[in-house]
């Protein structure tokens, strides 16, 4: 599979495989859960909500996903949306041997 989004940083990635779902790249493209939350990536990184909101906003930048800004049943949500083009970058990353 050919990749044509920025490489990602250390930070950005562990961000993207906390939204990783599925040990398999069928299993996660079938699915619709290729998902995290900010207070999730907090809790990876070990940063504040200013921090994640900035990464957040570089993640969306390169085209990684983008926050749920519509909520659910009119209730805010908190929710990073993987891109299908990000998903096949992480299983390009891992078939590569980049990341596990």
């Amino acid at each position: 599979m050919t990749n044509t989004l920025p490489a990602p940083t250390e930070n950005e990635l562990k961000c993207l495989m906390v939204c990783l779902n599925y040990d398999s790249r069928e299993g996660q493209l079938s699915d619709n859960f290729s998902n995290g939350g900010a207070a999730e990536f907090r809790a990876a990184l070990g940063w504040n909500k200013e921090q994640v909101a900035a990464l957040i906003g570089s993640m969306e930048k390169k085209g990684y996903g983008y926050m749920d800004e519509d909520g659910v049943n009119g209730e805010p949500v908190d929710i990073f949306w993987l891109s299908e083009a990000a998903v096949n970058m992480i299983f390009d990353m891992k078939e590569q041997g980049l990341v596990q």
